[in-house]
């Protein structure tokens, strides 16, 4: 029998968080696999376990969730970032063959947005809980696939996805969760060799912000071949204009791994990515893959970048629970003119943090955080938290440029929408029909 065949039901919502009572543990099925003293496995979630692909990770109270291009249309979640239990059913069977969904936490309102691709069109949905049953608001794009949002320090609201074809990758800005603003920007096009095996595209995308800079990763080739891969551009604002890294592509193994690529970065109690992706289950040209994870790194010049891993032990994300979680920065890095308000905070409730501005490692004596502070000129600014009990988190940093050189652009979100190539609606559509044929 396959492993996970059993049924899995929600019985129990304590403090926000799941319970699930699992008549087979998929962690169980394949123990071999699982967070030792020496670490884990790739691959951490199989193609038997209907694990999908192009998995979107969130971060929510403590748990994460993976949502997946998978037959049962079934959220996972874990606690480690290794062992995951497949949960539910997130959306209707009518939405079977939907694809690259990923889900968006807004605070301000305390729910949840689900993008989705659905016949080459993005749609958005919405529920109360990660878990729950998604329900379908309509369209937002017509001709686009593989959408992902990104919501800036700033609080403004990014949706990035490729257009179909010529599988060029665009932004549009965002009003709210489920209303579009402009300019649509197209972001760039397929421009490298490595782009184009076997079938042009780019596809993916997954934003990151460090030092003021904005990294949009990025899968590239045929997904169904071993050339599949991710390699990533960068720019001074959320839509451009971006610069692709001349080293494309950052994330691939051709020789032993085959065809890594869409997946999406989370990091852990000390601060490190970590890239949850899949990978081809072998060299045959198809859609078999796994669910893998490996970490993702900035080196001293800001150049990301990770290697695929298979069958060898790796050590595990750290999250032990008494480890206090890295502090988070906002804004994460920044180049201004004259000023920048400047905060941190940690997932750890009652966690006192210290900081400082001149690059130094933060101890038990460094400046106590007590509300945002201005910076008027360029630091590297660190943070540490602390709490009684509880192992001192890590350190975390980022960097902050004065200039007196003019800043780019950053248009607003209610700009005129301009001209795409393609239909972008303002708020979701549901009677959308396809124009009759004369």
């Amino acid at each position: 029998m396959p492993c996970c065949d059993s049924g899995i039901s929600a019985v129990g919502l304590c403090c926000g968080l799941v319970v699930l009572a699992v008549a087979v543990s998929c962690a169980s099925c394949v123990a071999d696999r699982g967070p030792t003293a020496a670490g884990y496995v790739n691959p951490i979630v199989t193609r038997d376990e209907d694990c999908g692909a192009d998995p979107a990770v969130l971060l929510h109270d403590g748990i994460f969730y993976y949502y997946s291009t998978n037959a049962g249309l079934t959220v996972f979640s874990s606690t480690d970032l290794v062992h995951w239990t497949r949960g539910p059913q997130v959306l209707p069977d009518e939405f079977k063959g939907v694809w690259a969904p990923e889900v968006y936490y807004h605070p301000e309102d305390g729910k949840f947005y689900m993008y989705y691709t659905r016949r080459y069109k993005i749609g958005v949905a919405v529920a109360d809980r990660p878990d729950a049953m998604f329900k379908d608001l309509g369209l937002l794009v017509i001709n686009a696939i593989d959408a992902h949002p990104f919501r800036d320090d700033d609080g403004r609201l990014y949706l990035y996805f490729t257009h179909t074809p010529p599988f060029d990758m665009y932004c549009v800005p965002m009003k709210s969760p489920t209303e579009t603003g402009g300019p649509v920007t197209r972001c760039f096009q397929i421009s490298q060799d490595w782009e184009r095996h076997s079938f042009p595209i780019n596809e993916g995308p997954w934003m990151l912000k460090r030092d003021g800079l904005y990294y949009l990763l990025y899968s590239g080739s045929d997904g169904q071949s071993v050339h599949y891969a991710i390699g990533y551009a960068t720019a001074p604002t959320p839509i451009g204009p971006f610069t692709k890294h001349p080293n494309n592509p950052v994330f691939q193994d051709l020789p032993t791994i085959h065809g890594p690529g869409h997946g999406s970065v989370t990091r852990d109690r000390a601060g490190r990515l970590w890239h949850l992706y899949h990978q081809k289950t072998g060299t045959e040209k198809g859609w078999s893959r796994d669910v893998c994870l490996d970490p993702l790194d900035f080196d001293d010049r800001g150049v990301l970048g990770g290697r695929p891993t298979r069958g060898s032990r790796q050590k595990a994300p750290a999250l032990d629970p008494s480890l206090v979680w890295s502090p988070d920065i906002r804004p994460r890095g920044a180049v201004f003119n004259r000023e920048v308000v400047v905060s941190f905070s940690s997932m750890t409730p009652g966690a006192a943090i210290r900081y400082t501005l001149d690059g130094s490692d933060p101890d038990a004596a460094s400046s106590l955080y007590s509300g945002p502070l201005t910076l008027d000129r360029s630091a590297t600014v660190k943070a540490r938290a602390f709490k009684a009990g509880m192992t001192t988190s890590t350190v975390s940093a980022m960097r902050f440029t004065q200039t007196d050189d003019p800043l780019p652009e950053n248009p607003s979100p209610h700009a005129a929408a301009g001209t795409p190539p393609f239909e972008v609606f303002p708020r979701p559509n549901a009677d959308w029909q396809p124009p009759k044929r004369p």
